[in-house]
């Protein structure tokens, strides 16, 4: 016999089922940590709420955002560097990552 388990978020607000959307939300106050279930329109008001504090606050721990990393390329995709190196007498594996060498020299080429 299968089982078929469906888990409902409710807005912990209101009450409503949140269909499509919404957004689990953590955050602490006085070292107490909490979290909240709301759907986009309450997580919305949620966080314009809570924006004006945090603007006037000091960050003093948790995430630190990461810049993403830059492509080594002008966009060209691994295939077009794999057929590149091939013809130009590098040998490179069909999968896998592409020796940093290789990425340089093709974009020096090009």
């Amino acid at each position: 016999m299968a089982q078929k388990v469906i888990v409902e978020l409710i807005d912990d607000l209101d009450g409503e089922p949140i269909d499509f959307g919404g957004e689990t939300i953590s955050f602490a106050v006085n070292g107490v940590e909490y979290t909240i279930d709301l759907n986009d329109k309450n997580a919305t008001e949620f966080h314009r709420k809570l924006d004006y504090y945090i603007r006037h606050s000091t960050k003093v721990g948790g995430r630190q955002t990461t810049r993403a990393a830059k492509p080594t390329t002008d966009g060209a995709s691994t295939q077009e560097i794999r057929e590149w190196a091939a013809r130009n007498g590098y040998v490179v594996s069909t999968r896998g990552r592409i020796s940093g060498d290789i990425v340089k020299a093709y974009a020096a080429a090009h």
